[in-house]
């Protein structure tokens, strides 16, 4: 399974604290859709937008059941899945699904959300606020450890793979 994320999920540490990996991933661009900010939260939205449009973002791959699971109960009912065709960036393209944002809450959204400014400010908070909704979900739902174990090495790998990926996206005009 793969996901195309736009926002908090980006970030390698957000990943490790909810799903405890850092998955293989690639930079990439789904058109006619726009990210924004929203009210009084620090993560953004995406909604359909004109063709025009498109939102950076990254493809997680080989993401197991479980931890689609996770993401789901993290994204929660604000969101909904959608499959989209994602451009990615080293050529070709990848079917994958996308939260976006429900069309009801539109009004809460505004102006363009700021990937640089939520690393800067809120990032560190975030990831303890992850690790405990992680912890929280396995004990609700019994989990004891039922995602895949890579290799330290494999985790490296992945991770810098991610911040070469962030540090891309934040040089390139939105």
């Amino acid at each position: 399974m793969s996901a195309f994320v736009y926002g908090t999920l980006q970030y390698p540490q957000v990943l490790q604290a909810l799903i405890s990996r850092v998955p293989r991933m690639e930079p990439a661009v789904i058109r006619g859709y726009q990210r924004h900010s929203i009210r009084g939260q620090v993560f953004p939205g995406t909604v359909p937008a004109a063709a025009d449009c498109c939102v950076r973002g990254l493809v997680l791959f080989d993401l197991q059941p479980a931890e689609m699971e996770v993401l789901d109960e993290f994204e929660g009912e604000e969101y909904y899945k959608q499959e989209v065709v994602a451009q990615l960036e080293g050529g070709g393209t990848a079917k994958t699904i996308v939260y976006l944002w429900q069309d009801s809450l539109r009004p809460l959204l505004y102006g363009q959300w700021d990937p640089e400014q939520f690393r800067e400010r809120e990032l560190e908070r975030y990831v303890v606020m992850c690790r405990q909704f992680a912890q929280d979900i396995a004990a609700h739902r019994g989990w004891k450890g039922d995602f895949p174990s890579p290799s330290s090495s494999e985790q490296a790998e992945a991770a810098a793979e991610a911040a070469a990926a962030l540090e891309q996206q934040a040089q390139e005009p939105q």
